[in-house]
């Protein structure tokens, strides 16, 4: 697989793939053991980001929608780290998995404009998490190969 410059990429953006995933599981898993999958623990977890975003639309959005509706949110946000998590580091479905996982990161961005975190951790992430999804990393050391064998070319590029 490192003999040529091609597969030499391949495997490098597949081990980011792997990466970014143990990354959401590692997340997912801090946040189980804090509370913050419970409606009431995801709440008072996002009320620090309604309070500090600089954004106002996000403020309200937060306030008026996202925290009214916590288990709802709590449920989804478990789902969706768990899930992106473990289908980008086995390689499964990767350009869908790594899109959400791109809309995630720009999602934090908004969310901790207001705070003393560093906007481009988010930045970073969320263009690997695109130049993972749009090179289809899944395609090397993923279940996504085992697709592309049957049919190299879908009509959507959903592997």
């Amino acid at each position: 697989m490192w003999s040529t410059r091609e597969t030499r990429s391949a495997l490098l953006l597949a081990c980011l793939r792997i990466m970014m995933g143990v990354i959401f599981l590692a997340v997912w898993s801090f946040n189980l053991q804090k509370g913050f999958y419970s409606p009431h623990g995801w709440a008072h977890f996002v009320q620090h980001y309604a309070d500090t975003t600089t954004f106002g639309p996000y403020r309200t959005f937060l306030n008026d929608v996202m925290i009214p509706n916590a288990a709802v949110a709590a449920r989804a946000q478990f789902v969706l780290e768990l899930g992106v998590g473990t289908f980008l580091v086995i390689g499964l479905l990767t350009p869908v998995a790594g899109l959400l996982a791109a809309g995630f990161q720009l999602n934090l961005l908004i969310a901790t404009s207001g705070t003393t975190d560093w906007p481009g951790t988010y930045v970073v992430m969320g263009m690997l998490l695109l130049a993972i999804a749009l090179g289809q990393s899944g395609r090397t050391l993923g279940v996504d190969a085992r697709f592309a064998k049957r049919r190299p070319h879908p009509r959507l590029p959903v592997y």
